[in-house]
């Protein structure tokens, strides 16, 4: 007497008999036996061929032969009005023509052992396929949790190991230099921590910040969650005052050491060029320009020297879809020579309208080329610079048109030509994503970040007074 888990490994051993196989239909207790004799079993499968399985000593009662599947019911003419009688009229009179006749005796046995005077389902009949997904372990979230709630680690001092804790290669001054792992606090080299991570929110840091390989892969699944929560897109603007109450109002800086700091001095600049444009409108961008925008954008970049200038600059760009709405922002640098009949030193302010959507997809390459000409006035504070030049990238190429409100001592006409370049390393600080690019910021389905609302707010005020 052997058991067996299923008929297929049955066969495979060999277990029958001279056509024929029973067993039980709990397979625990699966038994089965060769040649012929008495079988008593709850089920009993006959095998191709012709084969007596009764003999003298067995009975119809001793055993169960699968009954054959019924036959199908006959199509036609009546049976079709009597389904549909049987639906318009809610009953269902005229079915039992359609439907076979069930045997009421059955040996089959659906119900298990009783327990406290208590029948139940046989575990066979009634077996889930799939936990509910109300379960708690239906989705196990624990591994996410415990990763959600970490506390910030100490880290080891430097002189606890002299080689990388995950390639053990030796620590050298130059060539492989010590890094701790921001959240287990171990020391690698460098090559053994290239990722960078946002951190859970009791680490209390909104920038993506160096883990080693390990934990960067147990990070990898909460990131989507961190990004929405704990990354600088996801905090309120805290510099949002832009009178002259507040000293960064006055004068934008030519360079931005942060996403945060790009949207305060885009903001400002629009500010201020709302203001100008209200009190002397023919100094103003033309309105058919301004409404016929796919973008902008809006720079402050450092401009000096005679005959030949440098300049220098970082600021940020927008998308204008076709709803009317603003994209995020993406990081932009500009660094340019000029050459002609000038002199001097200003700041300017730049908001540059892009027109098509051509010229939008030249600022999603990762760097193009711009040149123009322009004319350029400023004498103390106050000054203005109009200039019309053609850009060209890896994605795209378009003419953009560009004002400006200048600040300084500077007079000339001249040639301009520069290389504007996207900060890779401002978005991924900002958005905390690695892996998003410059399209997928401007044209794809990023939302609006929380810290961009002045800005939006600016550029809402801008087109208000157009009417658009």
């Amino acid at each position: 007497m052997s058991s067996y888990s299923s008929l297929a490994r049955l066969v495979s051993q060999g277990c029958y008999g001279d056509n024929f196989i029973a067993f039980q239909s709990d397979p625990a207790q699966s038994s089965c036996s060769s040649g012929q004799g008495t079988w008593k079993q709850n089920h009993l499968y006959q095998l191709p061929g012709n084969s007596n399985l009764y003999d003298d000593s067995d009975t119809a009662e001793d055993l169960y032969i699968s009954p054959q599947p019924p036959a199908k019911p006959e199509v036609n003419l009546k049976n079709v009005l009597s389904g549909i009688v049987a639906i318009l009229t809610g009953s269902n009179k005229g079915l039992g023509t359609m439907l076979p006749e069930q045997e009421s005796d059955s040996t089959v046995e659906f119900l298990g052992p009783e327990v406290n005077g208590v029948s139940s389902l046989h575990s066979s009949v009634c077996a889930p396929s799939a936990p509910p997904l109300t379960e708690e372990d239906a989705i196990n979230y624990t591994v996410y949790r415990d990763l959600l709630v970490a506390d910030p680690p100490e880290w080891l001092p430097d002189s606890c190991t002299k080689v990388c804790m995950q390639c053990n290669s030796p620590f050298t001054a130059l060539t492989r230099g010590r890094h701790h792992c921001r959240f287990c606090g171990h020391i690698f080299c460098r090559a053994c921590s290239k990722g960078r991570c946002l951190l859970p929110a009791k680490f209390r840091l909104q920038d993506p910040q160096r883990v080693c390989d390990a934990c960067y892969d147990r990070l990898q699944p909460v990131q989507e969650t961190l990004k929405h929560f704990i990354s600088n897109a996801a905090q309120s603007a805290k510099h949002d005052v832009m009178d002259w109450t507040c000293t960064r109002g006055w004068l934008n800086l030519p360079i931005g050491l942060s996403m945060e700091h790009e949207i305060y001095k885009a903001a400002n600049t629009l500010t201020n060029y709302c203001q100008v444009a209200r009190l002397n409108p023919e100094k103003s961008i033309p309105q058919a320009v301004l409404k016929g925008a796919s973008g902008l954008a809006i720079l402050t970049v450092a401009k000096v020297g005679a005959l030949l200038t440098y300049k220098l600059g970082t600021g940020l760009v927008v998308y204008r879809r076709s709803d009317g709405s603003w994209s995020a922002p993406s990081a932009i640098l500009s660094a340019g020579l000029g050459w002609g009949a000038q002199i001097g030193g200003e700041l300017m302010d730049f908001i540059i309208v892009l027109h098509g959507y051509e010229t939008v997809k030249t600022f999603c390459s990762r760097m193009h080329f711009s040149l123009g000409a322009g004319l350029s006035v400023a004498a103390g504070p106050v000054g203005r610079v109009f200039e019309a030049d053609f850009r060209s990238g890896d994605r795209g190429s378009g003419l953009c048109y560009t004002y400006s409100c200048s600040k300084g001592a500077f007079i000339g006409v001249s040639l301009e030509g520069s290389i504007v370049t996207t900060r890779m390393d401002t978005n991924l600080m900002f958005y905390g994503d690695p892996y998003m690019t410059t399209a997928d910021i401007l044209l794809g389905t990023v939302q609006r970040p929380i810290a961009a609302q002045p800005l939006y707010s600016a550029l809402d005020n801008l087109y208000s007074n157009l009417g658009c």
